[in-house]
C-alpha cells in the first residue's frame, strides 16, 4: 500500500492548518422603541447618497466635454477646388491643426475663411480658403471612421 509523507517547506516549517472562521450568532433587533439619543437613519438616505456620487461624476464629464475641444469638420474652397478636413481647434488656440495637412490653420468664422499658412511668422506665406461648411463633432467622428 501507499505511505502517507508529511509536507514539508524549504524552511523546515510545516504548513498548519487553518481554522474556518466562527460564525457568530446574528441578534435580532429589539421590537422595543429605541431611546431619541441614538436615531436609526431612514433607509431613504442610502440612495440619495448614490444619486449625489452620479450627479458628480454626470457634472465631471459634463465640465470635461465643455473645457476640452470638440473636433469639426471643415468644408472650404479655392479656385473651384473643395476639399474638407477634420479641424482640431486646440486647447486656448494653442495646437491648432487639420489632421490631413502640415500647414498652420486660422479659423476665421465671421469672414468665413480659413487661413493656411506654411509659417505662422511670415504672412505672406498664408492662403486663403473659402468656408462653405463647418459642421460639427458628429460629422467629424463619422468622416474619421
Amino acid at each position: 500500500m501507499s505511505n502517507n509523507t508529511k509536507k514539508q517547506s524549504l524552511l523546515g516549517k510545516t504548513p498548519q492548518k487553518r481554522n474556518p472562521p466562527v460564525k457568530k450568532p446574528r441578534n435580532r433587533p429589539q421590537t422595543a422603541p429605541q431611546s431619541s439619543a441614538n436615531p436609526i437613519a431612514p433607509p431613504a438616505e442610502q440612495p440619495v447618497k448614490s444619486k449625489k456620487g452620479l450627479l458628480i461624476a454626470l457634472a465631471i464629464i459634463f465640465a470635461i466635454a465643455i473645457i476640452f475641444p470638440k473636433p469639426t469638420l471643415l468644408t472650404y474652397k479655392k479656385l473651384g477646388l473643395v476639399s474638407e478636413s477634420i479641424y482640431w481647434p486646440g486647447v486656448f488656440g494653442y495646437g491648432r491643426t487639420l489632421l490631413d495637412s502640415n500647414l498652420h490653420p486660422q479659423l476665421d468664422e465671421k469672414r468665413n475663411a480659413l487661413y493656411l499658412c506654411a509659417d505662422m511668422k511670415v504672412p505672406q506665406s498664408c492662403q486663403k480658403y473659402q468656408l462653405i461648411k463647418n459642421n460639427g463633432f458628429f460629422a467629424a467622428l463619422t468622416s474619421y471612421i
